[in-house]
């Protein structure tokens, strides 16, 4: 039985992106209505300072800015905090911060530049930021991106911390997933992969946390609501397809700079990213709304 403390936080989270305009600075000021598309579309919540938010581009006062500016226009919809860093001291930081500001829970990756950590220092570094604040922390699995994975090992020796409620695994490793779906029963695990949630939701996973709801949070929030609504399953395993369709197309394009640009055809105004990132050519722009059109989703 997962974590008390977050048994309220299932369905389907957006890993919410970050709207910057062409000099990459943060235009909060359209929190409000990116918010509130998720709220009209399924979404239960949102993790602000995730990968999607861009969030290893953002100093720590704007990942701070970002946080406060999601909490103080969430209007019924959860927030979990992206907490994660390279350095220790700006963990701590962050997840304190979380914590005071009232964010439900912490989602943290492992430090990624030192590559091959020890088990020892991986060790270390989560058990400080699960002392440091009394929030429900999530180990974030996504070894893709910082090449530092999460071990079993690591969960084991900090299984029981009363800090430790569950873990986002966005590897899309069915396997793997459902492999600690069964054995850390205790902890609540989150999809981080749109191609596998009709895999893992009949296996107890707690929801998703998404980077494609972004753009397409009905399609998303609807494969959960096909597994909670429909006992056969028939639902969810329709709406999966559909995501399968548009991840497809949609994932072809460079990365968070493609979520932006469907918004831009959705009523948002342009966003931007910073770099290393880029945004669309207009030639990619054209070929992906295009695909998307062609397909019916747009």
């Amino acid at each position: 039985m997962p974590n008390s403390r977050i048994a309220h936080l299932k369905g389907t989270f957006v890993a919410l992106l970050t709207p910057m305009d062409s000099a990459g600075n943060l235009q909060l000021e359209y929190l409000p209505d990116l918010l509130a598309f998720h709220r009209q579309n399924g979404v239960v919540g949102v993790v602000s300072g995730g990968t999607n938010s861009e969030a290893t581009s953002l100093s720590v006062s704007e990942r701070k800015r970002l946080l406060e500016a999601t909490l103080a226009q969430s209007n019924g919809l959860h927030v979990m905090a992206g907490t994660g860093a390279t350095s220790l001291t700006d963990a701590l930081e962050l997840t304190r911060h979380a914590a005071e500001c009232g964010a439900e829970a912490a989602l943290v990756v492992p430090p990624f530049f030192v590559k091959n950590p020890s088990p020892l220092g991986l060790y270390n570094y989560f058990k400080a930021l699960l002392d440091s604040a009394d929030i429900p922390l999530l180990l974030y699995h996504i070894p893709a991106f910082t090449a530092v994975p999460i071990p079993d090992e690591l969960i084991d020796n900090l299984l029981g911390h009363p800090n430790l409620v569950g873990m986002k695994n966005s590897t899309g490793d069915i396997a793997h997933t459902v492999g600690w779906l069964e054995k850390y029963p205790q902890l609540a695990l989150y999809s981080g992969s749109d191609l596998i949630h009709e895999h893992v939701y009949p296996k107890g996973a707690h929801g998703c946390i998404s980077g494609l709801s972004n753009a397409f949070p009905e399609l998303i929030s609807a494969v959960w609501q096909g597994y909670s609504e429909d006992p056969s399953l028939v639902k969810m395993r329709e709406a999966q397809q559909r995501v399968l369709v548009m991840a497809e197309i949609v994932r072809k394009y460079p990365f968070v700079a493609n979520n932006k640009t469907i918004l831009a055809h959705r009523g948002f105004p342009r966003f931007h990213v910073r770099p290393s990132l880029v945004d669309l050519t207009p030639e990619q722009e054209d070929c992906l709304i295009g695909e998307l059109k062609t397909a019916g989703l747009l």
